[in-house]
């Protein structure tokens, strides 16, 4: 074979290799499996209120409405009826949206309020208001138009390593249009008090809208309870 016919097959040669290393594919390693980082779901941003007069603190969701005064988003003494005339209302958070916009519900509210000057007993029995006719905010008589408070007596509640005493008022008219939920503790010779309350109005053939269910106003109260939850007093 002549020297230049052997240098063309040598060069065909050539290209047909490298032709064939490029159509096939590099052998990959195996991938290594990844450790799956669990998800985790962020708490929901809180507020904290902090009273320096009688220090204690408690927490709230962010979105919650708040204020230290009356009257703003709310009536004290018209949620509150058993408090005693020298009742300090110090704060109240409401719910801001109605979780249930078809039924019944009106409202949600937190308070919290001081009686100074108080002994535990008398502190007590702001939780267990007796059952029957109560008188209105405002001391009038009560008449056959003022509606009933129904109140449950003896209960005491431990949370947060605080006793509590606890009872409740339901306030009627054609039908169940509140429920105060109270807890009292007597710190440094003031009663301090807790009203976990819930309004409604009277639904079915009264306003045409369905009444709101029991497992609703659990629902509603579990997040006012879970606000009762971060109450604290200072170390000092």
């Amino acid at each position: 074979m002549k020297p230049r016919q052997l240098a063309i097959l040598f060069a065909i040669f050539f290209a047909c290799a490298a032709l064939h290393a490029q159509t096939v594919p590099a052998a990959t390693a195996p991938a290594a499996h990844s450790q799956a980082t669990p998800a985790t779901t962020a708490s929901p941003a809180q507020h904290s209120f902090h009273d320096p007069t009688y220090k204690i603190s408690f927490d709230y969701p962010a979105n919650w409405n708040f204020t230290r005064r009356d009257h703003e988003i709310s009536t004290f003494r018209l949620d509150a009826r058993t408090a005693v005339r020298t009742t300090l209302m110090r704060a109240v958070v409401s719910i801001p949206e109605n979780p249930f916009p078809d039924s019944t519900f009106s409202g949600a509210y937190l308070y919290f309020s001081v009686t100074p000057h108080l002994n535990d007993a008398a502190c007590a029995r702001q939780a267990a208001p007796a059952a029957g006719i109560m008188p209105p905010a405002g001391g009038m008589p009560a008449t056959d138009q003022t509606p009933a408070v129904q109140g449950r007596r003896g209960a005491v509640s431990e949370i947060t390593g605080i006793s509590f005493a606890h009872g409740h008022d339901e306030q009627r008219a054609i039908c169940t249009v509140q429920r105060d939920e109270i807890y009292t503790t007597l710190r440094r010779g003031a009663c301090y008090r807790f009203d976990l309350t819930i309004n409604n109005f009277c639904g079915g053939a009264v306003s045409g809208v369905r009444d709101i269910t029991p497992r609703e106003l659990d629902q509603v109260r579990s997040r006012l309870e879970a606000i009762l939850g971060t109450v604290r007093f200072d170390a000092k």
